[in-house]
């Protein structure tokens, strides 16, 4: 690994990233409909490919790379078989307002 600027970001983006997980899992948890949990599992996807890339860098393995793309590639046939069951079911996903 190098001695540059790329791993201290790379570690920040990392700890950023790793903090974001304490909102989303809240929401899967405490989430009122099956919508806001099914979000919440798709952006703890997102995280996840993030933390992977990441994950890379630091470490200057790319083997992690091939981890995060497996990630995104589940988590968006997730997305699409949520929206085809809120589909076959006839429901509309709720909007809620901005607060």
């Amino acid at each position: 690994m190098s001695t540059g600027l790329i791993p201290w970001a790379a570690a920040l983006a990392l700890v950023i990233v790793a903090l974001g997980v304490i909102p989303v899992a809240w929401r899967l948890l405490a989430g009122p409909s099956s919508a806001d949990r099914a979000i919440a599992t798709d952006m703890l996807g997102l995280l996840g490919v993030c933390l992977a890339a990441l994950t890379a860098v630091v470490a200057g393995q790319s083997a992690f790379l091939d981890i995060a793309l497996g990630i995104a590639l589940v988590g968006f046939l997730a997305a699409v078989a949520f929206a085809r069951l809120l589909e076959r079911n006839g429901r509309k996903p709720v909007v809620r307002p901005a607060e």
